[in-house]
C-alpha cells in the first residue's frame, strides 16, 4: 500500500511538471514575437502568438524542457564529457547570428537578418548558386538543417566517445564556418552594397567553436570535462599566449579585409587608402605607414611578443610592449593624418579628422595592444615566480595560481582595450548609449556597491546625491534662477570637487539620524529621503527653476596654457572623458576595498554587534560608505548634466535608485567588477531589445533574464569572493580526474 502511495505521488509530481512545462511554452509562445493588438482588438496579438502551427513549437519546447528535467539526473553522467560546453557555447552563437544579427547592411532587405535575407535570396536565380543553397527558401532554411545535423553528430560523437564521429563533426563544422561566411559575402557581392554586418562572421565563429569542442572531444581520453583545469593548462602553459592568438586574429582582419576610410562608400583597405591617398599631399611617414610600414610593425610585433610569450623572455616581454605601443601610437598619428586631410579635401563627405573612418584601424590598433598586453603578462608571470622562488613555495607563476592570475589579467586587459577601441566603430545610436546610460550607471552602481555591497547598507534614495550633483553643477555653471559669484562661474569639471563635496555633506546628513536603523527601515527611511530631494527640487522654484529644471548646460572644458579640449560635438569625446573619470574611481576605489575601512564595512556587513564588540566605530565607519558612495553618484551627476546639457526633477525618480539597486544585484554584491558588469549589461540589454521585440515587452524579457539568473546564478554575474566562497568554497579542485592517494596517507 504505501509503495502504491509513493508510486501516485510521483505521477501526480509528473503530471505538475508536465503541466508546467506547457505553461512555460505557452507564456513562451507569448512573449516571443513581433505581434502586437490593435485599439480595435485587443486579442488579435493573442491569436497570432497561439496560431497553428507556431503554438506547436513552443508547446514542443516545453515538452523538451520536461524531458530534460526529468532525465536530467540520469543524463548528468554524460553531459560532463570533455568538449560538451564549447559545443553548447558554439551552438548558441551560431543561433544567435541565424536569428539576432543582420547579414547584411543594404536597405534592400528589410532588418537585414537572415529570415528576411533567406526569403530574398530562394527566388533570386541571379544569385551565386553556392550562397543560395545556404539560405534555402523561407519553409527550408538550409542552415538550420545543418546546424542540427552538425550538433547531432557532434554530441553523438562526446556521448558515445566516438572519434571517428568527433573527427566528421570537426570537418563539417569546418567547412560550414567557411560556407556562412562566403554566403554572406557573396550576398554582398551581389548588391553591390558594403555591408559590416556581423551574421556570418559570428556564424563562422560559432561553427568553429563547435569544430574545436569536436577536436577536443576526439583527442581527449578523460572520462569527464575538467574546463577549469584545461583553462589553467593552457593560459599557465606559456603566459600571454592567449593575448596572441586573439591579437592575431583581430588583426588579420583590422589588417587585411576591414575598411579604413569611407565604410559607406569605397570600403577602402589598409591597401586601397594607400593608393586613395598616393595622388595627394599627405606626409610622408603616413603614406610610408599606408604603402607597408603598417604591415611590417603588425607582423613584426606579432613575432617578438608570441617568441616573448612562448620562450617567457624577459627583455622580449619589454620589447613587445614597447612596440605594441609604440606601434598603436602610431597608427592613430597616421590615422589622424590620412582622415584630416580627407576632411579636408571632402573625401565622400568627410568633414574633418577621425571622421568617415571604418574598423580597419581601430581593430589593428586592438591588435597591438593585445599584443602589448601579452608581453606584460609575461612579465607579470616571472615577477610571480620569482616571488615564489625567494619564499621557497611550490607555487611558482606557471602553475595553477599563476594560471588564476593570468585569466584575470588577460580578461581586465581584454576589457581595457575593448573599451578603447570598440566605441569608434559602434553607430552614433551606440555610442550615445555608452555615455548616457551605460557609462553613467555604472558610476552609480560603483557609488552604490560602496553602500549595499561592501556596508551591507541598503539605500533605495541614492538616486538623490545623483541630482544633487546635477544641480551643483547647473548652479556653479550659471545655470539656475540664483546665481554664484562671478568669481565662482565655473566649467562643469572644475565643478566636480563641489559637487563631491555637497554629496558628501548630505550623505553624512543621510546617515547619521539612520544610524540606530537596519534592514527594512533604512530602505524605508533612504526612499524618503530621495523623494524628499525630488519634491524639494519640483517645487523650490526661486532656487532650482521647478518642474522647468536646468537648461543650457555648457559642455565641459580645459583651458591650460596651450591645451585647448572642449567636449560636446559627440558622443565618443564624452565616452573618453568619462572613461578616464571610471578609471580613477575604479583604482581608488580598489585599493579603499582592501584597506582598513573596506575591512571595517565588510565586518559591519556580516555582524554589526560582532564588529561593534571587536572595536570598530561603527558610526564612524558607516558615515564614511553613505559619504564616499554620495561622492561618486556627485561626479556621475556633474558629467550626466554637463552631457545632456537639461534636464529636469524627473529625471531623477525612484525607479531610477531601484533600478541602480538592481544592478548591483544582478553583478554580484560587494563585486567591484560585477557592479560593473551588472550596469553595463543591464542598460544595454533595453536598447538591444528595442529592434528585437515590441517596445511593450522589453521589460518582461529583462525580469525573465533576472529570474534565471536568480534561480542558476545567485551570487550575481560576477560575484564577489567571499560570497562566492559562501556558495560553492573558497578553492575549486585543481582537477576533476580522481588522483591517487599515498599507501601512506589511506585509513
Amino acid at each position: 500500500m504505501k509503495r502504491r502511495s509513493v508510486e501516485a505521488e510521483a505521477r501526480i509530481e509528473n503530471l505538475k511538471r508536465f503541466g508546467a512545462c506547457l505553461a512555460g511554452g505557452f507564456v513562451l509562445a507569448l512573449m516571443v514575437g513581433t505581434q502586437e493588438g490593435t485599439q480595435q482588438d485587443f486579442g488579435y496579438a493573442f491569436r497570432q502568438s497561439v496560431a497553428m502551427p507556431r503554438i506547436l513549437i513552443f508547446l514542443g519546447i516545453g515538452v523538451l524542457l520536461y524531458l530534460a528535467i526529468t532525465f536530467g539526473p540520469r543524463a548528468k553522467p554524460y553531459l560532463t564529457r570533455p568538449g560538451l560546453r564549447p559545443l553548447g557555447a558554439g551552438v548558441l552563437t551560431v543561433i544567435i547570428s541565424l536569428t539576432l544579427l543582420k547579414w547584411t547592411d543594404s536597405p534592400q532587405i528589410n532588418t537585414g537578418k537572415f529570415r528576411p535575407l533567406a526569403d530574398a535570396a530562394a527566388p533570386t536565380q541571379a544569385l551565386d548558386s553556392l550562397a543560395r543553397l545556404w539560405f534555402g527558401s523561407a519553409f527550408s532554411q538550409t542552415a538550420w538543417l545543418l546546424l542540427i545535423i552538425v550538433t547531432v553528430l557532434a554530441a553523438a560523437g562526446m556521448i558515445r566517445r566516438s572519434a571517428p564521429l568527433s573527427y566528421a563533426a570537426a570537418i563539417l563544422a569546418g567547412v560550414l564556418g567557411i560556407w556562412a561566411e562566403y554566403a554572406s559575402a557573396a550576398v554582398s557581392k551581389f548588391l553591390h552594397y558594403p555591408s559590416h554586418a556581423t551574421g556570418g562572421a559570428v556564424a563562422m565563429l560559432g561553427f568553429f567553436t563547435i569544430a574545436v569542442a569536436s577536436l577536443v572531444s576526439a583527442r581527449s581520453q578523460a572520462a569527464e570535462a575538467d574546463t577549469d583545469g584545461f583553462i589553467d593548462r593552457v593560459l599557465g602553459w606559456r603566459p600571454g599566449l592567449a593575448l596572441v592568438v586573439l591579437g592575431f586574429a583581430v588583426g588579420l582582419v583590422g589588417v587585411f579585409n576591414a575598411a579604413w576610410f569611407s565604410p559607406g562608400d569605397r570600403n577602402a583597405t589598409l591597401s586601397t587608402t594607400a593608393s586613395m591617398f598616393g595622388a595627394t599631399n599627405l606626409n610622408g611617414f603616413a603614406q610610408t605607414y599606408l604603402d607597408w610600414l603598417g604591415f611590417v610593425l603588425f607582423f613584426v610585433t606579432l613575432v617578438v611578443a608570441g617568441v616573448a610569450s612562448y620562450l617567457r623572455h624577459r627583455l622580449l616581454a619589454y620589447a613587445a610592449i614597447v612596440l605594441g605601443l609604440v606601434s598603436t601610437l602610431l597608427t592613430l598619428v597616421v590615422v589622424h593624418d590620412f582622415s584630416a586631410l580627407g576632411g579636408k579635401q571632402g573625401f565622400d563627405g568627410a568633414q574633418g579628422a577621425w571622421d568617415n573612418l571604418g574598423t580597419g584601424a581601430w581593430m589593428t590598433c586592438a591588435a597591438l595592444s593585445l599584443f602589448a598586453g601579452a608581453g606584460y603578462l609575461v612579465l607579470k608571470d616571472l615577477r610571480i615566480e620569482a616571488k615564489g622562488v625567494r619564499a621557497g613555495s611550490d607555487i611558482v607563476g606557471s602553475g595553477t595560481a599563476g594560471a588564476r592570475g593570468q585569466v584575470a589579467a588577460a580578461t581586465m586587459l581584454v576589457v581595457i582595450i575593448a573599451a578603447l577601441f570598440y566605441p569608434p566603430t559602434a553607430t552614433e545610436f551606440w555610442q550615445t548609449v555608452l555615455v548616457s546610460e551605460i557609462g553613467i550607471y555604472v558610476l552609480l552602481a560603483i557609488g552604490l556597491n560602496v553602500v549595499v555591497g561592501w556596508a551591507g547598507l541598503l539605500d533605495l534614495g541614492f538616486i538623490a546625491f545623483y541630482a544633487i550633483g546635477s544641480y551643483t553643477t547647473a548652479y556653479f555653471t550659471g545655470r539656475l534662477p540664483v546665481q554664484p559669484p562671478d568669481w565662482l562661474l565655473l566649467s562643469p569639471l572644475a565643478c566636480i570637487p563641489f559637487a563631491i563635496a555637497a554629496c558628501l555633506i548630505a550623505g553624512v546628513a543621510l546617515g547619521f539620524p539612520t544610524l540606530r536603523l537596519r534592514g527594512d527601515y533604512l530602505a524605508i527611511v533612504t526612499l524618503g529621503f530621495g523623494e524628499i530631494i525630488r519634491v524639494i527640487a519640483n517645487n523650490a522654484n526661486g532656487f532650482t527653476n521647478g518642474p522647468r529644471g536646468a537648461f543650457n548646460i555648457p559642455a565641459p572644458q580645459i583651458h591650460l596654457g596651450p591645451i585647448h579640449l572642449t567636449w560636446g560635438d559627440s558622443a565618443l569625446g564624452f565616452w573618453y572623458l568619462l572613461l578616464v573619470l571610471i578609471a580613477i574611481i575604479v583604482l581608488l576605489f580598489n585599493r579603499l576595498e582592501n584597506s582598513r575601512l573596506g575591512r571595517a564595512w565588510a565586518a559591519i556587513r556580516e555582524d554589526e554587534v560582532a564588529a561593534q564588540a571587536t572595536g570598530i566605530n561603527t558610526r564612524n565607519v558607516k558615515l564614511l560608505a553613505f559619504a564616499i558612495g554620495a561622492s561618486t553618484s556627485g561626479v556621475a551627476g556633474v558629467f550626466f548634466a554637463s552631457q545632456v546639457g537639461s534636464f529636469t526633477p524627473e529625471n531623477f525618480v525612484l525607479n531610477n535608485s531601484i533600478l541602480v539597486v538592481a544592478y548591483v544585484v544582478f553583478g554580484g554584491m560587494g563585486s567591484l567588477p560585477g557592479a560593473m558588469a551588472g550596469a553595463a549589461v543591464l542598460t544595454w540589454l533595453p536598447e538591444f531589445l528595442k529592434d528585437q521585440v515590441p517596445a511593450e515587452d522589453r521589460q518582461m524579457w529583462i525580469g525573465a533574464l533576472i529570474l534565471v539568473m536568480m534561480i542558476f546564478r545567485p551570487a550575481g554575474l560576477i560575484p564577489a569572493r567571499r560570497r562566492k566562497a559562501e556558495l560553492s568554497g573558497l578553492d575549486r579542485p585543481s582537477s576533476a580526474e580522481a588522483t591517487a592517494v599515498p599507501a601512506g596517507e589511506g585509513m
